[in-house]
């Protein structure tokens, strides 16, 4: 396990710092919540988001990559928050929180930065389509309105920051409180803002058809996530799952098969998500592998629960990497310094609570059989189906 000098909490600008004396660089992290925004306010975010890298008053692209010794500033827009990281060699905590502070007051959002941001719109493959299947509108999106939106959504009040590495304790939230003080925002306009509804896929874009079971949301402060976290260890993760065994093995309907907790704002959704080859009686394939997972969950025991706790353990403790946390979007979160990073403020952020793998996993243990029993039953009995066709 990696020793941590510290991780603490600070007032009043919600600073998190996670000290490793043995580690080589320093992430800082912002994580931003996201105000009710409507689905064209939220593609134009997405351009924006995708801007402010470029370049900030106090910082053009070239000296940022002087900071961080050539390493990308990153932003990125996830479903209930947006994420800013800068990662730096030791020693360079002040600088690195100046080229933080500059992303999150005062971006360069040119009209050319933002036709270029514009211009980069990966096309997902069938995985990523599946994991966040909204469609964001194509939008154009002017300097001006991109200024107001900008810091409509990026206030202080919505931003947590998350420190890790090598550097002093209490050297980043000293250095972040003094810029923040400076921090000058302007009163939060009112007014008639976007309301249009985001729209889904309704084809894969690539060869694969994918079957989502999307289940009942979970709320960030649920007593039951541990049992319900533990229940999509059972049901979907790694070769003894009953999606492995029941879908790829006893029916050879799929070759890849995952169950995962996805973000949304107000907590988490849990899905159990199939990709297979395009079929004329999907609706029928669907119907089976409910019907088919409920039966084996019906003869689950204490090997099964075992087995799930074994596996919560590898991940969560032993850095096995077959994580059901995809609390970062279109992929689960990982290990390295930067993701354990991200977890300890994410964490904060959804439930109000320090991220302690250790005592999750305590918790996970005192699930009991039935109680995993029913947690299972209930995503499969709470969940809608959502088919995403193949095009091949």
């Amino acid at each position: 396990m990696i020793a941590l000098l510290a991780c603490v909490v600070l007032a009043p600008w919600r600073v998190i710092e996670s000290v490793e004396p043995q580690a080589n660089r320093v992430s800082i992290q912002a994580l931003v919540k996201i105000p009710s925004l409507g689905s064209i306010d939220m593609a134009k975010l997405n351009v924006i988001v995708q801007a402010i890298p470029k370049q900030t008053q106090d910082y053009p692209r070239r000296e940022m990559l002087m900071v961080t010794d050539g390493e990308q500033v990153r932003c990125e827009l996830t479903p209930d928050h947006i994420r800013f990281v800068v990662n730096i060699p030791p020693g360079r905590v002040k600088t690195g929180l100046g080229v933080m502070a500059a992303l999150l007051e005062n971006a360069t959002l040119t009209q050319e930065n933002l036709d270029a941001a514009a211009l980069e719109k990966p096309i997902p493959d069938y995985w990523s389509a599946a994991l966040d299947p909204v469609e964001l509108p194509t939008v154009k999106v002017n300097a001006a309105e991109a200024q107001v939106l900008y810091h409509r959504v990026f206030r202080p009040e919505r931003v947590l920051l998350t420190v890790g590495g090598k550097f002093t304790s209490g050297e980043a939230e000293q250095e972040w409180t003094n810029r923040m003080d400076h921090w000058q925002v302007e009163r939060e306009p009112k007014g008639f803002f976007d309301v249009s509804e985001p729209k889904e896929r309704i084809r894969n874009p690539g060869p694969v058809t994918t079957i989502d079971l999307v289940a009942a949301p979970v709320t960030s402060g649920d007593a039951a996530l541990p049992s319900r976290i533990l229940s999509l260890f059972a049901l979907g993760v790694g070769k003894g799952s009953s999606l492995f065994r029941v879908v790829r093995q006893k029916r050879g309907w799929s070759y890849r098969q995952d169950a995962i907790l996805s973000p949304t704002k107000d907590g988490w959704v849990p899905r159990l998500l199939i990709a297979s080859i395009p079929t004329d009686d999907t609706a029928v394939r669907v119907k089976t592998i409910k019907a088919d997972l409920l039966e084996d969950i019906g003869s689950w025991t204490m090997a099964t629960r075992a087995r799930a706790i074994g596996m919560a353990e590898a991940v969560l403790a032993n850095h096995v990497p077959y994580s059901p946390l995809y609390v970062l979007g279109n992929s689960p979160v990982g290990f390295s310094l930067e993701d354990r990073t991200f977890l300890a403020g994410y964490w904060l952020m959804k439930t109000g609570q320090a991220w302690d793998p250790a005592a999750l996993i305590d918790s996970m243990k005192k699930v009991s059989l039935e109680d995993l029993k029913e947690q299972a039953t209930a995503i499969l009995t709470t969940a809608i189906p959502r088919v995403l066709p193949g095009t091949g």
